[in-house]
């Protein structure tokens, strides 16, 4: 069944379609939260009170035309709340800056094998390291996760333009950042982490 087959059996109240989005979603989401804090235990208790909260709640739900969207900022805004970093707790928009985003490259990327390579593997992660924790979410979300402007607006709670503009000016800021080191290679290193 695709995920639109498996929304619909999960709201008739079939557990199995849960069960089957649970399984299809728990990497991705457990990997997603791992950025945010590398406490295990409050990922996976996130993970868990989503798909409790969506079972208790599954009469009320709606036709998700993007469900990889919806529990991605349904999880964001559980774990966060785990975290204390609720919208109570800031007083403007830019006060989520604070709000930790761990991007770090693989070790065991090709990549990066041999000594003459881990010069290539600390400038990427020194060009990550000049991002603000949002710039850092919102290009995981652009190329790892390879969603649209409008799916990252959505999750990270923010306007499309705003959405649009977080990813270009990023963009372009690892543009003047990158010298003579291939933002391409980073891409593709951001993408298969």
């Amino acid at each position: 069944m695709n995920e639109h087959e498996l929304w619909e059996s999960y709201k008739s109240g079939e557990v199995n379609g849960l069960e089957e989005l649970y399984g299809k979603y728990y990497r991705a989401l457990s990997n997603y939260g791992y950025k945010f804090t590398h406490d295990q235990y409050c990922i996976e208790e996130s993970i868990q009170d989503l798909f409790r909260k969506l079972w208790q709640n599954r009469r009320w739900m709606t036709q998700a035309t993007a469900i990889k969207e919806y529990l991605y900022s349904s999880f964001r805004r559980i774990l966060l709340g785990k975290l204390d970093y609720t919208p109570e707790r800031f007083a403007s928009d830019q006060a989520t800056e604070h709000i930790p985003f761990h991007l770090q490259l693989s070790d065991e990327h090709p990549l990066f094998e041999g000594k003459k390579l881990e010069h290539r593997k600390e400038r990427a992660q020194a060009m990550l390291g000049t991002l603000a924790n949002r710039q850092r979410e919102a290009i995981f979300l652009h190329y790892y996760e390879g969603l649209s402007d409008d799916s990252i607006a959505q999750i990270m709670n923010l306007q499309h333009t705003g959405a649009y503009k977080l990813i270009h000016r990023t963009m372009d800021h690892l543009r003047t950042k990158s010298g003579n080191f291939s933002l391409l290679v980073l891409l593709y290193l951001l993408k298969h982490t």
